[in-house]
């Protein structure tokens, strides 16, 4: 039974993973979700904060339990270049996403202090730079968390303002529906809470933890995250256009007071400030897991080698006010590739005795885990249509011909997945 103190220490550890996907870009995608569709959409929030609960937990049991992190299984092998490719396609991601959790930070300041963006991007990568270098893994992690729970108040309190019909919002957050055009926003919602780079931050942090302590930190956390994107969507309900987060607290604030707008400026700061730490904080996991050979010494050159490398290009482009556009589009293509790649590694891997022994996936498990995988595979295959249809210019005449042909080439995936868990669990 763990103590209370044990299981505040343990939300406050694993509130690193919602810190690093609640940021500006979930904050834009929910509340584009509430201006366009109200609360039909919430729905998609509380499916994806589940789905994130699962495959989150399949990461740091597999790191807990085999003392590997995912990075190293990924290395397992004589084959090392798919690991290298999927390390270096996940750092591509954090970098090209660094620039905009600076912005977006630097957007929530800017309600309060009438200073250059030149003057906050540079405050912003010095304290993310500071808190990196002096800070240790558990201690940075538990400070994330604190900021994560000022955060989920800030939001809250402001959509407990809000006008809505409870009757509604259970009915939105329990029933799936899909309006017409809400398609590609569904799988955004869930795209943004579930990102590659959490997989292995999560799993990089996981080892040496207790699995009941994990588990309960981690699902509290998850959850916190999810209950911060809902009360965003709930607030962007107010309005009936918008062009970007800061645009939601000016006109949020004009209808319910300069309190609103000071307080979802404050949670936009904290949002880039804790996405502009876990974003290098996860590269730098990432590099150590793959290149570190000297686990004394070596380990931390690489994993400040990460962090570094992240933190200094997001820190460029936001200096130059540089939107690397053509950065982005590739991370996005190459990380909607990973992310149900990556999704297959852990169900396999998660029902691998070698590895588990007694604490491979039960059955519910497994059919939670292929749900999520199904999803994962369209928005992959989703992701990558869009940057190649950026291209070629062609489109489907109808939304569910595209659909139908995505879901024929994620089928072979989960069939592949299916037979590699059927021959694992014949090793038990």
């Amino acid at each position: 039974m763990l103590s209370f103190k044990h299981r505040l220490r343990s939300v406050l550890f694993w509130s690193v993973i919602s810190a690093a996907f609640i940021g500006p870009g979930t904050l834009a995608t929910a509340s584009s979700a509430g201006v366009s569709y109200k609360l039909d959409l919430a729905w998609a929030l509380v499916f994806a904060t589940f789905a994130c609960i699962v495959l989150q937990e399949m990461a740091a049991r597999l790191s807990i339990i085999s003392h590997k992190s995912l990075s190293l299984i990924l290395m397992d092998g004589s084959v090392r270049w798919p690991a290298y490719f999927v390390g270096f396609s996940v750092i591509l991601g954090c970098a090209a996403y660094q620039a905009g959790n600076i912005l977006g930070a630097i957007s929530g300041l800017k309600v309060l202090l009438p200073v250059g963006d030149h003057w906050l991007t540079l405050s912003i990568g010095l304290v993310a730079a500071a808190v990196l270098w002096f800070g240790k893994i558990s201690i940075v992690a538990r400070g994330l968390g604190i900021i994560v729970a000022i955060m989920g108040l800030l939001f809250i309190g402001v959509s407990a303002k809000v006008d809505i019909s409870f009757p509604a919002l259970l009915q939105g957050s329990l029933v799936p529906t899909l309006p017409l055009g809400s398609e590609w926003l569904v799988l955004g919602l869930i795209g943004t809470t579930i990102v590659p780079y959490n997989l292995f931050l999560g799993s990089g942090i996981g080892q040496g933890r207790a699995l009941n302590e994990m588990r309960f930190g981690l699902t509290v956390s998850v959850v916190m995250g999810g209950l911060i994107s809902i009360a965003v969507l709930i607030t962007a309900t107010q309005i009936n256009q918008m062009t970007s987060f800061t645009d939601l607290a000016r006109l949020v604030g004009n209808q319910m007071g300069p309190w609103a707008y000071t307080m979802l400026g404050l949670g936009l700061f904290a949002a880039g400030l804790t996405s502009s730490v876990t974003s290098p904080l996860a590269a730098g996991v990432i590099c150590q897991g793959l290149f570190a050979r000297d686990k004394k010494t070596g380990s931390w050159r690489y994993y400040r080698l990460g962090w570094g490398v992240v933190l200094v290009t997001g820190l460029l482009f936001g200096l130059l006010g540089v939107k690397p556009i053509p950065i982005i589009l590739a991370a996005q293509a190459l990380n909607g590739l990973i992310l149900p790649v990556v999704g297959v590694v852990l169900i396999v891997k998660t029902n691998d005795p070698a590895l588990l022994k007694t604490h491979i996936n039960s059955r519910t498990r497994n059919l939670l885990g292929f749900i999520v995988l199904e999803i994962l595979l369209l928005i992959g295959l989703h992701n990558l249509w869009n940057t190649l249809d950026g291209l070629t210019s062609f489109n489907f005449p109808v939304n569910w011909i595209k659909f139908a042909c995505l879901q024929l080439v994620a089928t072979p995936f989960l069939v592949y997945t299916f037979i590699r868990v059927r021959k694992n669990r014949g090793k038990a």
